[in-house]
């Protein structure tokens, strides 16, 4: 993800030089590997002095990041002991995460690193969308907070190692209403704090390697385009809700809905059985189903006459 995101910065107009990189690995191979990767690139990155356990071993207390990126161990159990991390700072002004799954415990260590003005974007099982108990209640308090930007289904297929279906959430620690400048381009965001985005892509991409799906290039500059006009002034006329794809919900929605980040349950999804005529459907499948055993009635018709011929004949 680092190596992607300097060549994002590049390709922008950015300069690398601009850019610190901080991470932390658990698995040690994994995080030798990942120095070199980033060493052979020429890339300065600050990864701890070891690998480490986040929760246990955080080695970058004092963080706070303009970007964060991730893709954590999806519902992880036994992460922490019933009597360990309980007063962690980083759970402040929320619930402590339940030991029987980490997912919660992921969004909250994000949300303590980001800056003033911090975004983060990282992938979740679905199940985090709408998990109850102490997950809800950590939940509830986020989308309070207004730190929930946007909640992306992704489709199924789009990873090697997982072939379900998984969300992307973004966090952003600023929606008022600002102007900034990043590389010479002027962006007048507007107030998005009593607003979530939904997108929904499992009706996009492309087959990639038989058993894949890939975004491409236009579905992903489609999806960035809808992002980045619902985020801006002006939106009115850029940016509209779209039947399966996307909807942009107030705070008194998702309360309404119990608080619940399920796409689903914003976006519309067209009933496509109420348009049709069932008798002109059934006569179509009639013709089709007919012509199918005519078919199979032939073929095996052919196939007695060839046994016959061969003096193997087959009496039903």
């Amino acid at each position: 993800m680092f190596v992607q995101s300097i060549k994002f910065v590049e390709a922008h107009s950015g300069n690398k030089k601009n850019v610190s990189v901080y991470g932390q690995e658990y698995t040690n191979t994994t995080y030798k590997l990942a120095k070199m990767n980033l060493a052979i690139r020429g890339i300065s990155a600050n990864l701890g002095e070891m690998a480490a356990n986040t929760f246990t071993n955080d080695q970058h207390k004092d963080l706070k990041a303009d970007y964060i990126m991730a893709n954590p161990p999806f519902n992880q159990k036994e992460w922490r002991a019933m009597n360990e991390l309980t007063d962690d700072p980083r759970w402040g002004g929320y619930e402590v995460p339940p030991t029987s799954n980490a997912n919660y415990g992921w969004i909250l260590h994000m949300v303590s690193k980001l800056s003033q003005n911090g975004v983060a974007g990282f992938l979740l099982a679905n199940g985090a969308l709408s998990d109850d108990g102490t997950e809800l209640k950590i939940r509830q308090q986020l989308i309070k907070n207004n730190l929930v930007e946007a909640i992306i289904i992704l489709p199924r297929s789009l990873f090697y190692t997982t072939d379900i279906s998984v969300t992307l959430w973004i966090l952003n620690r600023n929606k008022k209403a600002r102007v900034v400048e990043p590389n010479g381009q002027v962006k007048k965001y507007r107030n998005r704090e009593n607003e979530i985005l939904f997108m929904d892509l499992r009706q996009m991409g492309s087959p990639y390697e038989k058993k894949y799906i890939e975004l491409t290039d236009e579905d992903r500059a489609k999806v960035t385009t809808v992002y980045h006009n619902w985020q801006q002034e002006g939106y009115e006329e850029t940016y509209e809700n779209v039947p399966e794809f996307c909807y942009s919900a107030s705070k008194e929605e998702v309360e309404e809905k119990g608080f619940t980040l399920v796409p689903s349950r914003y976006i519309e999804f067209v009933n496509r059985d109420e348009n049709v005529d069932f008798d002109t459907k059934m006569k179509t499948l009639q013709s089709e189903l007919k012509e199918l055993l005519t078919a199979e009635e032939k073929s095996k018709e052919d196939l007695l006459s060839v046994f016959k011929e061969l003096g193997y004949e087959i009496k039903l």
